[in-house]
């Protein structure tokens, strides 16, 4: 099977007419000439995705042009079909898998072929035979042509089924090495990069109701210093599954680094997402925090939080840096408290 790039859709006139329309657009926004820019603006041009031109004007807007990895996303979203998306990481195994099985099939035809042809052949024999010897050897022929053409079919299907449970394991492999790659190893939230891709798959579509909180574990060095890495370690996996419990089901919970989380709550107004910031903050002060080697209570533990709210055509990059800045304001502020926008 081969992927149908969509600009060799359109007859080879219509495809110069619109790589005209899509080179000049690529040419004001400044967009590198890259083979995936080139698809995202072709189909642009053609204007037979609205979905994708809704999302491109969008993240225009918010942006001021199309980062790299935002068009390789929208590439593979909208452009490229789903089972070849993640091929290329598998395609040795699935080209051994499409070789045994062609060998395999051609093996099955061959034999059924034989038969038939034997069938055939002793048919018109039959009209002609009236020795029984002969009737006898005709039978024995059909029966071994049978049992060779059962073989084969039963060696077939054997290979049918052992494909098919390589291609779920194949599938399973993709889809847990693709999370793996966004799963924070330490809590199995997800990471940095998962949040990334959160936020900016959320803001071309959010209206002014994306709300972030950053919360970071307050003196985690010197808890690490007074107690131990391991007790550090331990602390921050405690706290992540308390934010994991207390985090309503349509925010998107996420470890940064150290002890720093981000939760994003998508259609949520700042006044909501504080009540639930001091609510995290307040839950978090009141645990009362043994090592569960040692059985030593630790001193109490805090967290300071950052709130803030998409404003306008705000960035992606500029909602973070404005509720980093209200983190900073926390912790300069006494620390164990929430900050933003009033």
């Amino acid at each position: 099977m081969v992927a149908e790039v969509p600009m060799f859709q359109h007859n080879i006139k219509q495809a110069n007419q619109l790589m005209r329309s899509a080179i000049p657009l690529m040419v004001k926004l400044d967009i590198p000439p890259t083979p995936y820019n080139y698809g995202i603006w072709y189909e642009y041009a053609s204007n037979r995705n609205p979905k994708l031109n809704q999302v491109v004007d969008r993240a225009l807007r918010r942006f001021g042009s199309l980062p790299a990895f935002v068009s390789r996303e929208l590439f593979h979203e909208f452009l490229l079909p789903e089972e070849f998306q993640q091929a290329n990481h598998q395609g040795t195994a699935l080209k051994d898998l499409t070789t045994h099985l062609e060998t395999d099939t051609t093996r099955v035809s061959s034999e059924l072929k034989k038969f038939n042809s034997t069938l055939k052949h002793s048919k018109k024999a039959l009209k002609n035979i009236d020795d029984p010897k002969q009737v006898e050897r005709l039978a024995l022929l059909l029966e071994q042509g049978a049992f060779k053409a059962n073989q084969a079919i039963e060696h077939f299907s054997q290979s049918l089924y052992a494909a098919q449970e390589e291609l779920a394991s194949l599938r399973s492999e993709l889809s847990h090495v693709k999370k793996n790659t966004e799963l924070d190893a330490m809590t199995l939230l997800a990471n940095e990069k998962g949040f990334e891709r959160s936020l900016f798959s959320l803001v071309p579509h959010a209206e002014d109701d994306l709300t972030l909180l950053l919360i970071d574990i307050d003196d985690l060095s010197a808890i690490n210093e007074e107690y131990g890495s391991k007790v550090g370690t331990s602390l921050i996996r405690y706290i992540a599954k308390l934010l994991l419990d207390h985090v309503p089901q349509h925010g998107f919970l996420a470890r940064l680094n150290g002890g720093r989380f981000a939760v994003l709550l998508n259609e949520t107004e700042l006044s909501v997402a504080s009540q639930l910031a001091e609510s995290l903050r307040h839950e978090v002060a009141a645990q009362k925090i043994r090592y569960k080697d040692t059985k030593m209570l630790l001193r109490q533990v805090t967290v300071s939080i950052g709130v803030a709210t998409l404003f306008g055509d705000e960035s992606p990059n500029e909602l973070v840096e404005r509720a980093q800045h209200y983190l900073l304001y926390a912790k300069h502020s006494g620390k164990n408290r929430i900050a933003h926008h009033e």
